[in-house]
């Protein structure tokens, strides 16, 4: 009797223990860390309110996350065209995240989808979308040269502005480099070598000229010197150094008359 007694009270404990563990998946959710949940119901429909991360008593209502950490979408392949008719694919990576605020409006908009459902449908279109009308604008060696980062800030700008009503939040954009045929890829490498030929012949222009520009300086800089150094020696001759200069010479030579080509010394001094 005792043993039947003690089977039903660690039948009864099981069961209790079940239920609490299906109560427990049943009734509560756990918000991930980075995440929103939107909650819902067949009756009561969504409650505006935001849940946040935890784990939250749901009753029977339903829950669906929604990331506000930055998530990174890897190398999503996109095909475009160049002003120029070529047709291109570029990898491109971007970052997201959802604004906690407008949560429950966008399960309102997409209604009971994941996140990642939204990433491969409507996000991948609003990006593709966005990267062919912005490529359109640019030729092929556009976008392959100095015009690849205003390409890709376009690209971000533009993708940005036509998700973020719907609650998305696009930080960042990195396009791959296009990939180009055979024929295309040689055509690019011949312009840019002319260009690097030509930028190797202005600046041998420059450093010619520089040169000749250094050589006039240091002649001009050796006239002004020699010039000066005259024009010393003409300030220092004075009245006092020539008769000076005179008395010193009647001392060593008496005084000296020129006739002709002939030189007569007619006194001697002391």
């Amino acid at each position: 009797m005792k043993i039947t007694k003690l089977i039903k009270v660690v039948v009864a404990v099981l069961l209790i223990a079940v239920v609490a563990v299906v109560a427990a998946f049943k009734f509560f959710e756990r918000i991930d860390n980075g995440y929103v949940g939107v909650r819902y119901s067949m009756n009561g429909g969504i409650k505006d309110e935001a849940l946040t991360q935890g784990v939250k008593f749901v009753g029977i209502d339903k829950v669906i996350q929604y990331p506000i950490r930055l998530q990174t979408i890897q190398a999503e392949k996109v095909s475009v065209s160049t002003s120029d008719g070529k047709k291109t694919t570029i990898d491109i990576k971007y970052d997201y995240k959802v604004d906690p605020n407008k949560a429950a409006k966008m399960y309102k908009e997409f209604g009971n989808i994941t996140s990642e459902d939204i990433e491969s449908g409507w996000l991948k279109s609003k990006l593709q979308k966005v990267s062919r009308e912005v490529y359109a604008k640019y030729s092929l060696l556009d976008v392959l040269s100095g015009d690849s980062s205003k390409v890709e800030a376009e690209v971000l700008t533009s993708f940005a502005k036509s998700v973020e009503a719907k609650g998305f939040e696009v930080e960042d954009v990195t396009l791959g480099v296009p990939d180009v045929d055979a024929e295309t890829q040689k055509s690019i490498d011949a312009i840019i070598r002319a260009g690097q030929e030509n930028e190797k012949a202005k600046l041998d222009a420059e450093t010619a000229k520089t040169k000749a520009d250094s050589e006039a300086y240091k002649k001009t800089k050796a006239a002004e010197a020699e010039a000066e150094a005259n024009k010393k020696v003409a300030d220092s001759v004075t009245d006092e150094l020539i008769r000076y200069t005179e008395a010193q010479a009647r001392e060593k030579h008496g005084w000296v008359t020129v006739n002709g080509a002939n030189i007569v010394v007619t006194d001697k001094g002391n």
